[in-house]
Parts: structure tokens; C-alpha cells; sequence
């Protein structure tokens, strides 16, 4: 709550100067001292992508120390998004669906649904406090249709890499435990679905010729996290480990790692906490850009608990949670979860397992970048309990703050051993960045 405070208080500062200078990057004053209020649209593409969701402190570390990012200033930016979506499934079975974004509209059995939806309408605040201290927040309007307002990120980074490889961050956001990468214009991958962190927690971090390493503590009784599973003990007893190294060899960089979680979406057979593992990596070679990343469950799966993905798309407002702790739908809905239209359980009592695979291409056309991708990521107890995922699309910079981009999508797969149907989706998009 207090996290929240300082953050509506950032906020409403920054707004406050933005008006009062008339210019978004003019200095005003603010008792006696000097405040920069500044827009950078590049940035806010860097921090606010859908592509990328962890990393996020490093981006705002390098930026400071290159010196993008001014001391004792205030960064506005933001982003908006709208697409329009035809969906069409045919052979599914009862509840073999997640009702959610993509899927309004369907009914059982075989049918179609088409949505023109505004997902997302973002304005982010970025503080840089002296040399060493940086909040950043971004308020969310997720369907502005409906006006529903969340709080995705808020934290704060305490951490100079000019001066020291160390430092450590506080707050809410995505917890930086494998890679999550997607080279898609909106839907996530399996692997980002299912096994992605978010929430509470305290980390620190260590970079420096390449390494990158942070160890994360997490929120007891999965309380705002999502893909973590509720303990029985109220104390702050879940952590991430992730690891890794960036290079460049000639005309091709390259990166690699590793991470652990104990606490994932997934339960055991006396409902304790799962934990995961991942590898993940890549290469880019001049514009040719290919990705890969493999998790698996270190224990075997009885089931989903209630603040994993799978209940957080099919479920709202608890009012009495299996857990006793309230779910978080956030995460959900900021990071297109809910745009899934198939989620399915896992309780056979084997490990989940889980990879993706992805390739994109950025080259010129008139002078911008489109990027025509392709992806495929599939999670997968068993031949009974399996969900995969294909999809292939381009997206366009039209100028250089606007994108537009199209894709189709195909999702099918089994759960305890009934095929749940075929998901064809097509889908155009707009993002523009500020």
C-alpha cells in the first residue's frame, strides 16, 4: 500500500510539471530546485514492448549509465493498442476453453467470434533520484471499454553501474527467472503463460563483461504473484536464481541462460509449491534473430493452484480463494494472458515440461523495419494433457512511434486425453508509442 502511495504521488508530480511547463522536456521549478520533465519515445518502446518482459532493470541501468536517462529528471511515456480479432474454433469440448479476451463470444461446439478491442492504453513514470536511485510505475487501462485500471509495475532500483556491478531493486514486476522472450505482435507463448513470475519481491543483481546474475525473494502465500503457488507459511520463502552471459562473435551476438524458481503455477499431490527450471538462448545475425528457451517442473504436477494462469483466466473475484489469498489478475490481463483461448490443468502426477521456438527478420521496406516472425511453443505433461501453440505474422513501422502488425493463430492440444478442439485466430494491430 505504501509502495502504491508513493507511486500515485510520483505520478501526480510528474503530471502536475508536465502541465506546468508546457513543454515536455522543459525544466520547472519545484521549491527552489530544478525538475526535468522529459519524454523519450524510444524508451518507452524499449520499457513498454510486448516482445520483451524481463530485463527490465538492466534497460533502465545501461540507460543511465549511457546517459539516456538524466539524473534528477522525470520521463512521461506511454503506449496504446488496438486490435481486431476474427476467431474461429471447431471441434472443442466442454470446458475445454478459458473464457477470456479472444474467446468472447464462442459458444460449444463449433463457431466463430470477431471483438475490435483497445487492450491496453499505458503511461509509464520514470524517476531518476541523484546518481544512484530510479522508480519506475505504469498505470494501465486494461479494455479501456471498460475502464479497468491496474497497477502492472512499481519499483524502485537503487544500483550506478559507472561506479559498481551491483545493485538491487524493490517493488512490483515481472520476476527475472528465465528469458520469456516472444517475437509476437500480442499473444504470449506457452512457455511465458504457464511458467512466467510476477509480482511482489525484493532482488539483487550483479553485471558486468557480459554476466548477468539475480537472486529474487518472493511474497509467501503467493500473495500478488501470479505463477506462484500459495504456502502454508506466512514468510517471504520464495525465491528465483537466473543467470546469464551476453557475447559477440564478428557479426553475430549471442546470449545464454539459466534459472531456478521454487514457486510456480503448478501443485504437487499434497498441494505443496512445484518448482522449475529453464535454459534458454539465442542468436542474432544481422537482422536474422533466433530464440529457443525449455522449462520443466522439478517435481511431479497434481494440478493448478489459484494464482496461476489457468485461474486467473477463468476465474474472477474470488471472494473465498482455495488458498485463503486473493487473486491477482494483473499480471493476467498486462501481459495478454487472458488473450489465450485455450488454458488447460495438468494432474497426471508427471513433470511439465514446456519450450518455445522462435525466428524473426528485421529488415528495410521504404525505408522502416518490418519484422515477419514465426513461433512455436507447446507445454506438455503427457500424450493425455498437452496445449500447443503456432503462429506466424509481420509488423511494420509505419513512423517511427506507430507499428502495425498482423498474425494468424493456431492452438490445439489434449486434456486427460480429449482432444479440446482447433483455435484459428487472425489478428490486426495497431501500437502506438509516446
Amino acid at each position: 500500500m505504501k509502495l502504491k502511495m508513493i507511486v500515485a504521488a510520483v505520478a501526480a508530480t510528474a503530471s502536475a510539471s508536465a502541465f506546468a511547463a508546457g513543454s515536455m522536456n522543459d525544466q520547472v521549478q519545484n521549491g527552489g530546485g530544478i525538475v526535468n520533465v522529459r519524454t523519450d519515445a524510444s524508451y518507452s518502446q524499449q520499457m513498454l514492448n510486448n516482445q520483451q518482459v524481463t530485463g527490465s532493470v538492466l534497460d533502465i541501468l545501461n540507460a543511465r549509465k549511457s546517459g539516456d536517462l538524466a539524473p534528477n529528471a522525470i520521463y512521461i511515456g506511454g503506449k496504446g493498442e488496438i486490435y481486431g480479432v476474427y476467431g474461429n474454433v471447431s471441434g472443442n469440448t466442454p470446458h475445454s476453453y478459458a473464457p477470456g479476451t479472444l474467446t468472447a463470444g464462442y459458444n460449444y461446439g463449433n463457431n466463430s467470434a470477431t471483438n475490435i478491442k483497445m487492450p491496453y492504453a499505458d503511461l509509464a513514470f520514470t524517476s531518476t533520484i541523484g546518481d544512484w536511485v530510479t522508480g519506475f510505475a505504469d498505470v494501465q487501462v486494461t479494455n479501456v471499454g471498460s475502464s479497468n485500471v491496474t497497477l502492472p509495475n512499481a519499483y524502485f532500483i537503487l544500483g550506478n553501474l559507472s561506479k559498481s556491478p551491483f545493485y538491487f531493486v524493490g517493488g512490483k514486476k515481472v520476476v527475472d527467472f528465465g528469458k520469456f522472450d516472444s517475437v509476437t505482435n500480442f499473444m504470449p507463448t506457452l512457455t511465458r503463460a504457464y511458467f512466467m513470475a510476477y509480482g511482489g519481491q525484493v532482488a539483487a543483481g550483479f553485471t558486468q563483461n557480459g554476466i548477468n546474475a539475480t537472486v529474487t525473494l518472493m511474497n509467501g502465500l503467493g500473495e500478488s504473484m501470479l505463477n506462484s503457488q500459495a504456502t502454508s507459511a506466512n514468510q517471504v520463502n520464495d525465491f528465483a536464481l537466473s543467470a546469464s552471459y551476453n557475447g559477440v562473435a564478428g557479426a553475430m551476438s549471442y546470449y545464454a541462460g539459466a534459472g531456478y524458481i521454487n514457486a510456480t503455477g503448478f501443485t504437487n499431490k499434497d498441494s505443496k509449491m512445484v518448482g522449475a527450471l529453464d535454459l534458454n538462448a539465442g542468436v542474432k545475425v544481422q537482422g536474422l534473430s533466433v530464440n529457443g528457451e525449455f522449462l520443466v517442473t522439478t517435481s511431479g504436477v497434481h494440478g493448478m493452484n489459484s494464482t496461476s494462469v489457468m485461474d486467473n483466466a477463468s476465474t474472477t473475484n474470488l471472494a473465498t480463494p482455495t488458498n485463503g489469498v486473493a487473486d491477482d489478475s494483473t499480471g493476467d490481463s498486462a501481459f495478454g494472458f487472458n488473450a489465450l483461448p485455450a488454458l488447460i490443468g495438468f494432474d497426471s502426477g508427471s513433470t511439465v515440461k514446456a519450450w518455445s521456438l522462435d525466428s524473426s527478420y528485421t529488415m528495410p521496406v521504404a525505408g522502416k523495419d518490418m519484422v515477419p516472425y514465426v513461433s512455436y511453443s507447446q507445454v506438455a505433461q503427457n500424450s493425455d494433457n498437452n496445449l500447443y501453440q503456432f503462429e506466424v505474422g509481420t509488423r511494420y513501422n509505419v513512423v517511427d512511434t506507430v507499428w502495425i502488425g498482423g498474425s494468424y493463430n493456431y492452438m490445439s492440444g489434449k486434456s486427460d486425453g480429449a482432444k479440446i478442439g482447433r483455435f484459428n485466430t487472425v489478428m490486426l494491430d495497431a501500437t502506438v508509442y509516446f
